[in-house]
């Protein structure tokens, strides 16, 4: 396999929670029924990440749903309060990928706000492509999205390798070709890259 570019998700792989526990920590909040919960918060979520919905019509829409819209204001304070922190063992990871001489990316389902605080910070100098659904109109697992990913890495499709947190996210990797892995915490990832040459 002769991988050229290496992919990374954002929340829940270089920043702050898994998203299974920002879905448990949103569910114990709300107090609503777990499945119920993801079955309405996917049917917005697409719309928030390519543009369509603000991510404050997002959470009301959620919360009109769930029937328990006199929560918004103590939902979005909790949402504001949870950890994004940067996880530095994997950005430090990126940086010595890129050393190494592979292409390196960032694709997250975000919005333009996320967008300009990844260019204005400096954070999205670590890559050399770093691109939010919202920009591009196309959210993962969209085979469009992984697509227009690899031709602004410049490589092909199957030349990628793309870090998610999610299952979901890469559920299309057999569609599209890339090659996916399932990130769940640094040292795994190392040893998983170890295993396919990518690291020595």
């Amino acid at each position: 396999m002769n991988f050229k570019a290496i992919g990374f998700d954002y929340g829940g792989v270089i920043a702050g929670i898994s998203s299974a526990e920002f879905y448990s920590r949103i569910i114990n909040f709300l107090n609503v029924d777990p499945q119920i919960f993801k079955e309405v918060y996917y049917k917005f979520n697409k719309l928030v990440n390519t543009n369509v919905l603000t991510p404050a019509d997002f959470w009301k829409k959620i919360l009109e749903e769930l029937n328990i819209s006199n929560k918004y204001d103590e939902l979005i304070k909790f949402v504001q309060g949870l950890p994004i922190e940067i996880d530095e063992q994997v950005l430090g990871l990126v940086d010595q990928l890129k050393t190494n001489g592979y292409k390196i990316g960032l694709l997250s389902n975000n919005t333009l706000d996320a967008a300009k605080q990844f260019r204005d910070t400096g954070f999205a100098n670590h890559f050399d492509v770093a691109l939010v659904s919202a920009e591009i109109g196309f959210s993962k697992p969209d085979p469009k999205a992984f697509q227009i990913f690899a031709d602004r890495l410049g490589v092909e499709v199957g030349e990628l390798i793309f870090i998610d947190d999610t299952e979901k996210s890469l559920s299309t990797a057999k569609e599209v070709g890339y090659y996916p892995i399932l990130f769940t915490d640094c040292e795994s990832l190392i040893e998983k890259l170890k295993s396919i040459g990518i690291i020595v």
